[in-house]
């Protein structure tokens, strides 16, 4: 993007995202894997534009979105995936160009990750590592290695 310098500021999250004690094991374990504390977050860019993150370090070096859910898969999830994955990439390119950025689904949400799909591949491509957390261990695999 051309034109003049955007203020951007990064703020522990003026509210808190909807979630439950799920969503604050799978921060953990994103915060465990990266090796520093990981937290709700609001980016202001400009003054006026808000946006929340699930998951950032307080120094931008890392965000990460999370989508928790146990249950039948629908395509309100796999619209979720796009959303966050969009978020992650405009933050990344952006906003914090020298961010890692991840997004993080529990195992039913996996069939939106499909090897040959075109969500996977392009989040691949964009730099945007994908996770699987694993409610039973409270352990984190890249998507790779899941098989759906």
């Amino acid at each position: 993007m051309h034109g003049p310098p955007r203020r951007i500021s990064l703020d522990p999250a003026r509210a808190r995202p909807r979630g439950d004690a799920l969503t604050a094991r799978m921060i953990a374990a994103l915060s465990e894997r990266v090796g520093q504390p990981l937290a709700p977050a609001t980016v202001t860019v400009d003054g006026s534009t808000r946006l929340e993150v699930e998951a950032a370090a307080a120094d931008g070096s890392v965000f990460a979105q999370v989508i928790p859910h146990a249950g039948a898969f629908t395509s309100a999830h796999r619209n979720r995936v796009t959303a966050n994955l969009f978020k992650l990439v405009w933050v990344a390119t952006a906003l914090f160009p020298d961010a890692q950025v991840a997004l993080c689904v529990t195992p039913s949400v996996g069939p939106a990750l499909a090897p040959h799909g075109w969500v996977r591949v392009a989040a691949q491509e964009l730099g945007v590592r994908l996770l699987v957390f694993d409610p039973g261990s409270d352990s984190l695999r890249p998507a790779e290695e899941v098989l759906w």
